[in-house]
């Protein structure tokens, strides 16, 4: 009975230890994606930076103090503060109708947010506050060798876990590696003809290739999807783009599902440019395989960018494209029409 207790108590503290501690390792391992969420869930990207770098940090030092008895009450207490922090910015974020990827165990696991993922953190932040609670009355001398005893099968089992997910990243990695190599992947050849299509505009009329290059202005095709976590988030900045660089560069939507299934996103975020495609049609044509991915355009219907895949990498093209277009304007006659074409 005496061991069935000890277990009932001890377990919540180990489970949360291994629980923080294949997170963070798994996060520190994949840097890029964690700056990537904490930006998504609204850090401003200036601390976005140090602060997925200390996130990771922390939470291994979280599943490292709770395997001690001396330290178990402090991590404890600074999981309890982490996980209702969590619970509050998943909550935030959930009511404001966003649901970023969650990136709750790096490339192990990263869903978008949704009530599943609050009630998972709420229920982690119970069990933080019920092990900090029960450190705080558990007598240390008694349970001392117990103690020993089990913060050496407990670190034994983090170990064993801190493999696993370092086998599992490197089998990703290989994985990426085989995608990266293989061509289609990485999307059409640049200055290969640019796939036309002709497709159902959310505003109920028709969308195609010539129609959007009619302006004479290169083309940013954005492949999205209206239940893709990051895509919801990107919307934001896509309304922004659409209407402070309208100028220089066309930004065009080519989306699934009917228009019921993307009016939230469509109306919520005012986007222009929105095209519904049945299935994946033209993403495949594109060689667009994930959502959000984009892929830039020339007025001469030439692929003119490489794919670029997630948000980071679709800012980053834009702002590529907009510089070249900058420098292009700078060399033109005071006359001519500025014109951007691969």
């Amino acid at each position: 009975m005496n061991l069935l207790i000890f277990l009932i108590l001890t377990f919540p503290r180990f489970a949360l230890s291994v629980i923080f501690g294949v997170a963070g390792a798994a996060k520190l391992l994949d840097l890029r994606g964690t700056r990537e969420a904490v930006t998504n869930f609204g850090v401003p990207p200036s601390f976005a930076k140090a602060i997925a770098f200390m996130l990771p940090l922390t939470e291994i030092g979280i599943a490292l103090g709770l395997l001690f008895a001396k330290s178990a009450w402090q991590s404890a207490l600074a999981a309890s503060v982490l996980l209702m922090m969590f619970v509050v910015a998943i909550g935030v974020n959930l009511l404001r109708g966003r649901a970023p990827e969650c990136h709750c165990f790096g490339q192990l696991y990263s869903r978008p947010l949704g009530w599943s993922t609050l009630a998972r953190n709420l229920l982690f932040a119970v069990c933080a506050v019920f092990v900090f609670w029960q450190v705080q009355l558990e007598p240390k001398e008694a349970l001392a060798a117990a103690h020993t005893s089990a913060a050496q099968s407990a670190s034994l089992f983090l170990a064993v876990a801190a493999f696993t997910t370092l086998l599992l990243l490197w089998n990703r990695r290989k994985r990426s590696v085989v995608n990266d190599r293989d061509p289609g992947s990485r999307g059409l050849a640049l200055h290969s003809p640019a796939p036309p299509f002709d497709l159902a505009s959310y505003e109920g009329n028709r969308g195609s290739l010539d129609l959007l290059l009619h302006c004479g202005k290169p083309l940013l095709l954005i492949f999205t999807n209206p239940n893709c976590g990051p895509c919801v988030t990107l919307f934001e900045e896509v309304s922004d783009w659409q209407r402070d660089h309208s100028e220089q560069i066309t930004i065009a939507l080519i989306t699934q599902g009917t228009i019921k299934d993307n009016f939230v996103n469509v109306t919520r975020n005012s986007l222009a440019n929105v095209l519904l495609q049945q299935k994946h049609e033209v993403a495949e044509a594109y060689r667009a395989t994930v959502t959000p991915t984009a892929v830039v355009v020339s007025l001469d219907r030439k692929i003119a960018s490489e794919i670029a895949a997630g948000a980071e990498e679709i800012r980053h093209l834009l702002r590529q494209t907009l510089a070249l277009h900058a420098r292009r304007t700078e060399l033109s006659s005071p006359v001519g029409a500025p014109v951007l074409s691969a």
